[in-house]
Formats: structure tokens, sequence, C-alpha cells
């Protein structure tokens, strides 16, 4: 029996690119992995100049990033390729709740969806536009 609430992880990363071009199947692998994390406004997701050891996707609230409303999933580029986190994310002022994917878990979709990565550099382009 799968716990509601895996599905109701399944249902928001389904609606959530680049997560919107994977499979059913693949999607509750996903959901059964990604955990739920609560961040209190203020908190430090990522410090600057830290390698990812995670992807964030936001579900409520925001994160910030020198200021300013940050992307809704960070930090691909990092987790996935090891490269540091250019500037410290934060929690916004009201905090931050997200699904959050370990990077082993990162990497077997990366390598079993790679349409799931070229939507990943595709949503970082157009954030960084």
């Amino acid at each position: 029996m799968i716990a509601i609430d895996t599905v109701r992880k399944l249902f928001v990363l389904s609606a959530t690119k680049p997560f919107d071009v994977l499979t059913e199947s693949e999607l509750l692998l996903i959901a059964m992995h990604a955990h739920h994390r609560r961040y209190a406004s203020g908190a430090t997701i990522f410090a600057a100049g830290q390698v990812a050891d995670m992807l964030v996707i936001t579900l409520a609230g925001e994160a910030q990033v020198r200021g300013e409303r940050g992307p809704a999933i960070f930090d691909p580029s990092s987790a996935l390729f090891g490269l540091p986190v250019r500037d410290a994310i934060l929690a916004g002022p009201d905090g931050l709740e997200a699904l959050c994917l370990a990077k082993p878990h990162l990497f077997t979709i990366a390598r079993e969806c790679p349409d799931f990565v070229v939507g990943l550099v595709a949503l970082e382009s157009d954030d960084l536009a």
C-alpha cells in the first residue's frame, strides 16, 4: 500500500517542471525518496561556496538569494555537477516548506531520465535570464 503522504508528493511533483516529463512510475519512485522539510524564516539552506547535497523543490513560502525571491527549484548545478553555490540561499520571511531530494537519488533520476536533466538546465537558464 502506498502512503497518502507519498501520493501527495507525487501529485506536487507531477505539476512541477521538470518533473512533469516523468512517467507515473518514475514520479512514484521519486516521491518515495523525497523528504519534506520546513525551514524557519532566515534559515540558511545553502551557504555561499557550499556544494549542495540535495535538490530543493519549493512547496510553500520562498527562498531568497541576495534579498530577492529565489528559484522554485535549487540548486541543480551544484547538486548534479558539484559546483559551489554562488550566493547563500536563505528561507524567506515566511520560511520555506520544501521537498528535498538527496544527491544519490538525483543522480539515479538523471541517469535514467535524461529529459529531466534537460528540463533542470532549462529552468536554471530561465532563472538566470
